[in-house]
């Protein structure tokens, strides 16, 4: 994805919060939350068109598809191709009956959502089903996820917590570290190591 790609995207970090759920299946985006995604949109808005009415962003709006492991996934407007252009131009190794099939699946459940004035959004009972969120549920957790929100059962959420603590530790020294993310060719040597390496590989 090539840098003027991404600046026409919005992007959302390390948010992660639990709302709650009204008998309509409605939750409030927090203040925090909204106002990223305003500052967001606005960059968004200034790169692609300088002389767009901020009005034209004045309503948050998502669309609304079903995620994996009983998700909602929640795109930003100028983000939606991201979850339709693999559904589309799928790899080759996949069964194309499986992808039409799901790609079904996909635009079956996807609704656009506008938010009202006080941010809240609503849930459709499509989706709902799909991410077993039903009238008993009332907490569900928002995660950015850099170009998406996945929306979950609050009980869920801290399941997956749970799971992927383990993975972050099999896999993070390696992934966080700056040093290790340098491929070997590029990293300074230390006095002496050039030689080292050539007398190992038999040079």
């Amino acid at each position: 994805m090539g840098n003027s790609r991404n600046h026409s995207l919005v992007r959302l970090f390390g948010y992660q919060d639990s709302v709650s759920l009204d008998e309509r299946g409605r939750f409030r985006l927090p203040d925090d939350l909204a106002s990223a995604l305003h500052r967001e949109l606005g960059r968004v808005q200034r790169a692609a068109d300088p002389e767009m009415a901020l009005a034209a962003y004045e309503r948050l709006s998502f669309y609304f598809v079903p995620g994996t492991q009983r998700r909602v996934f929640l795109y930003p407007i100028p983000n939606i191709d991201l979850a339709l252009e693999r559904f589309e131009n799928p790899p080759a190794d996949l069964d194309p009956e499986v992808i039409r099939r799901a790609r079904d699946y996909l635009y079956y459940r996807m609704r656009f959502v506008e938010a009202d004035k006080q941010n809240r959004l609503v849930i459709p009972e499509g989706l709902r089903e799909h991410a077993h969120i039903d009238e008993q549920v009332q907490q569900i957790t928002l995660v950015a996820q850099d170009y998406w929100l996945a929306l979950i059962r609050s009980d869920l959420a801290e399941a997956r917590v749970a799971e992927q603590v383990e993975a972050f530790e099999q896999v993070a020294a390696d992934l966080l570290d700056p040093a290790r993310r340098t491929p070997a060719a590029k990293r300074p040597s230390a006095p002496g190591q050039a030689e080292a390496d050539r007398a190992e590989a038999g040079q």
